[in-house]
């Protein structure tokens, strides 16, 4: 049984050497395409998945911008590391905020819990009175290795004709389904994100709950968690913002004590790599300012007992979209600044290169976000549980 930090301060405590493990065994990660037990063991002890999750269920209660600075710290050190931890926080926050108490009850009972699930279904389901079976699998199980809940998204029959489908998330316990080693990217390999198959399984009602629409059965503030993606856009901002201010400290560590070839003078002396790290440096404060600013007016409205407006719901989104785009140029030009060495197999850079190319084509930080929110922000459609 895994015995998780009791305090905040405890977690913070630990920060430090679990950032300083997850950049030494990087490399590790990647090649096993999981992170390794006896690390998510320590992010586990640490709490690093309950910081979202009140004390009424033995988590951290942090606030939303507490949580994007932590998980920037891990995303540093280790993009896969940060993504995990990331992905893991948010789902706990989901089936604290939208599950049923018997469920969040047994799933938190459980003080190494961790839910990987997905919204691409290949399954087949039979819905009884107590129930569904499924058949079947979902890819992009990020941290499933870990988990001590697996599943993902379902269409239930619609409760009348001519209604749409209704979407819930079934979880079961990973005992009960088999992980395909699927994943195999060009960068976030650590994160595991292998297929998760369903054979026949059985997931009682009460392990079910909608989404992404979401309906908040919590008290508030974690009732404001649910509903819409800008929830787990969060994940890959931070994880981009983490990536992209490594890209940058590796840049300028990398030109130190490279000279012009002709001039003899050092590169990072020259106008033009002042000019353009500069103007990086600029975008990376902008990107994490516009993510606090967003994330602590959604925390504020929580703090109030109020669920989050249209307008907070499509900033937080367009600014998680932004600082993962915009995180990706970051890292592109800190590669470009930093000449041909960069190209190296063994550096780091070429491999923050490879990692800021997935997460844009994530569906909740991908460019047809944008039109997303911007329909929603010029009245063309309603809000709905797409943004």
């Amino acid at each position: 049984m895994i015995a998780t930090a009791s305090s905040i301060d405890d977690l913070l405590a630990a920060l430090p050497d679990l950032a300083a493990e997850a950049r030494a065994r990087s490399l590790e990660f990647e090649e096993c395409r999981r992170l390794a037990p006896d690390f998510t063991d320590k992010l586990k002890r640490a709490g690093v998945f309950k910081l979202l999750i009140p004390a009424d269920a033995k988590g951290l209660g942090r606030s939303l911008p507490q949580f994007l600075e932590i998980l920037m710290v891990l995303a540093e050190a280790d993009a896969s590391t940060g993504w995990v931890a990331a992905h893991g926080g948010i789902c706990a926050g989901l089936i604290y905020a939208s599950a049923e108490p018997r469920f969040r009850d047994e799933f938190f009972a459980d003080p190494g819990a961790y839910a990987a699930w997905s919204n691409l279904p290949r399954v087949k389901i039979k819905e009884q009175d107590d129930g569904i079976r499924i058949t079947g699998s979902w890819g992009f199980e990020s941290g499933c290795t870990m988990a001590t809940f697996v599943g993902g998204m379902v269409a239930l029959s619609p409760l009348a004709e001519g209604e749409p489908p209704r979407m819930v998330a079934a979880l079961a316990p990973l005992s009960e389904a088999k992980i395909e080693e699927t994943w195999d990217p060009v960068g976030l390999a650590g994160t595991g994100s292998h297929d998760v198959q369903f054979d026949d399984v059985f997931v009682p009602w009460h392990r079910t709950f909608p989404w992404p629409s979401g309906i908040a059965v919590s008290a508030y503030p974690a009732a404001v968690f649910v509903p819409g993606p800008w929830f787990i856009a969060i994940s890959a901002a931070a994880t981009h913002l983490g990536l992209a201010r490594r890209a940058l400290d590796e840049a300028r560590n990398e030109l130190r004590g490279k000279t012009d070839r002709y001039t003899q003078r050092p590169l990072l002396e020259h106008p033009a790599t002042q000019r353009s790290l500069e103007a990086a440096e600029g975008l990376w404060f902008a990107c994490r300012a516009g993510m606090r600013e967003a994330l602590a007016a959604i925390w504020e409205s929580g703090l109030r007992g109020e669920p989050a407006t249209a307008d907070l719901r499509i900033n937080a989104r367009v600014a998680a979209v932004t600082a993962v785009q915009k995180g990706a140029e970051i890292v592109r030009i800190a590669y470009d600044a930093s000449g041909a060495s960069a190209v190296r197999r063994a550096g780091v850079l070429q491999r923050l290169m490879r990692e800021a190319s997935c997460l844009t084509h994530h569906i909740s930080t991908n460019q047809v976000s944008y039109e997303l929110t911007g329909r929603v922000r010029c009245g063309i459609d309603k809000l709905s549980f797409r943004i």
